[in-house]
């Protein structure tokens, strides 16, 4: 009984340890410490976010992202990390071996994200858009290799819609 109870706790902790978690940043405040930090995956995807919620091409610039242009008008930008994984040897199909962003080593992050009105209190009535974010090591920074929404062609990354301009 002791056995089973101890599995089951430990099944819990991993299902809590990797809930994801809604991220926020807007034109002058964000739920993540770290934007401008390139030290973790994580710190380089807010920054990125950042970069894209504030229309500022230093915080890409910073995390190795080639910045959108023209550069979308500031909003707000809510997201969640929903997937982090490392790309191994064996994942490398013929069709994705001269693709120069998906490298062993490299890190993928799997992101939702939305974005509305700097002045909204959330995103809530926005729908969520696919984000993939594929990083690597670089000395002891983080870099953007590459970033593009699902079915995107293997090319330059395109700028998801929650990022675009809006026909008023």
């Amino acid at each position: 009984m002791r056995v089973v109870s101890l599995l089951l706790l430990w099944l819990l902790s991993i299902g809590t340890s990797q809930a994801a978690e809604l991220q926020r940043v807007g034109q002058r405040a964000a739920t993540s410490t770290c934007i401008g930090d390139a030290s973790s995956p994580r710190c380089t995807v807010d920054t990125l976010m950042a970069c894209l919620a504030r229309a500022t091409r230093g915080l890409c610039q910073r995390v190795g992202a080639e910045p959108p242009d023209p550069m979308p008008e500031p909003r707000a930008v809510e997201y969640v990390v929903e997937r982090e994984s490392v790309i191994r040897a064996d994942e490398i199909t013929d069709d994705l071996r001269d693709v120069a962003w998906f490298r062993p080593g490299y890190r993928l992050m799997e992101i939702q994200v939305r974005s509305c009105a700097n002045d909204a209190a959330d995103c809530d009535n926005e729908s969520w858009e696919d984000l993939q974010v594929y990083l690597r090591l670089q000395g002891s920074q983080w870099r953007i290799v590459h970033w593009r929404a699902p079915g995107d062609p293997d090319a330059e990354p395109l700028v998801p819609e929650a990022f675009r301009p809006r026909a008023e």
